[in-house]
C-alpha cells in the first residue's frame, strides 16, 4: 500500500542535542545554562508540516471520521500500533508514530478516515499544545493536498447546489401533492371513505419521501469525493 510520510531532513546533531531527555548527570545542572538550553523539548515543527485552519477544514471534509487518542498515562504506544494496523498502515508508518512516540513530540494523535470507507486514505496526525501537524498519509489514492483541497472546494459546491435544488422540489412537491389529495378527496367525498384514506396514506408517503430528499446534500458531497478515493 502506497504512503507518504511527511517528516522533514533535520541535522542529527541539532535533534539529539536539543531533546528534552538526557542523561541524570545533564538534568543534574552540573553544566549551567548552556546545559539547560540544550535540553530543550523538541519542537515538531522542525519535523513536521503545520496543519492551518484552512487545511484542517479540507481534511474534516476529506476524511470526516477522527479517531482521537490523548497520550495520557493511560494510552500505551501497543494499543496506538493495533489501531493504526487495524487501519492496514504500512511497516513505515507504523516505524514513524515510534518514532515520535520515543521523541516525545506530541500530546495526543488522531487517524482520519472516510465516512463510509474503513482503511481509505488514513492520515495521522499529531497535536502538541493546540497545533496539529501532519505526520503520515497512507491509502489506495495518495494526492497532492492542492489537488485533495480542489476536490472538497467542488463537492462543498455541489452540496450547496443540491441542498438548493432539493429545497425547490421538496416546495414543488409539497404543493402538488397537497392539490393532488385535495382533488381525490373532493372526487371520492364521504361515499369512497377506503379512496379518501388511500389518498391520505399516499400524500403522507409523498410528504415523508421529499423530507427525507431534503436532508440528503452531505451523502451527494460523499458520493462525489468517493469517486476519487479509489
Amino acid at each position: 500500500m502506497e504512503a507518504m510520510v511527511y517528516r522533514k531532513s533535520v541535522a542529527p546533531a541539532r535533534t539529539e542535542g536539543r531533546h528534552v531527555r538526557g542523561t541524570p548527570e545533564d538534568r543534574s545542572g552540573a553544566w549551567g545554562p548552556s546545559s539547560a538550553k540544550e535540553m530543550r523539548p523538541l519542537s515538531p515543527v522542525l519535523f513536521y508540516p503545520m496543519v492551518t485552519e484552512p487545511e484542517m477544514v479540507t481534511w474534516t471534509h476529506w476524511l470526516p471520521t477522527a479517531i482521537v487518542c490523548e497520550r495520557t498515562g493511560a494510552l500505551s504506544p501497543s494499543e496506538m500500533t493495533q489501531t493504526l494496523t487495524r487501519l492496514k498502515a504500512p511497516p513505515e508508518v507504523l516505524e514513524e508514530f515510534t518514532w515520535t512516540w520515543m521523541m516525545d513530540l506530541f500530546e495526543a494523535y488522531a487517524v482520519r478516515t472516510p465516512v463510509r470507507r474503513d482503511a481509505r486514505d488514513p492520515l495521522l496526525l499529531g497535536r502538541c499544545g493546540e497545533q496539529w501537524y501532519r505526520l503520515a498519509l497512507w491509502g489506495e489514492s495518495v494526492r497532492p493536498l492542492e489537488e485533495i483541497t480542489a476536490l472538497v472546494h467542488q463537492s462543498l459546491a455541489l452540496r450547496a447546489r443540491v441542498a438548493r435544488w432539493r429545497i425547490w422540489l421538496g416546495l414543488g412537491g409539497t404543493l402538488a401533492g397537497l392539490a393532488l389529495i385535495a382533488w381525490v378527496g373532493s372526487r371520492l367525498g364521504e361515499d369512497h371513505p377506503f379512496g379518501t384514506s388511500l389518498a391520505v396514506t399516499w400524500g403522507s408517503m409523498l410528504l415523508a419521501c421529499l423530507w427525507m430528499l431534503l436532508k440528503t446534500p452531505e451523502n451527494c458531497q460523499h458520493d462525489f469525493l468517493d469517486r476519487y478515493r479509489c
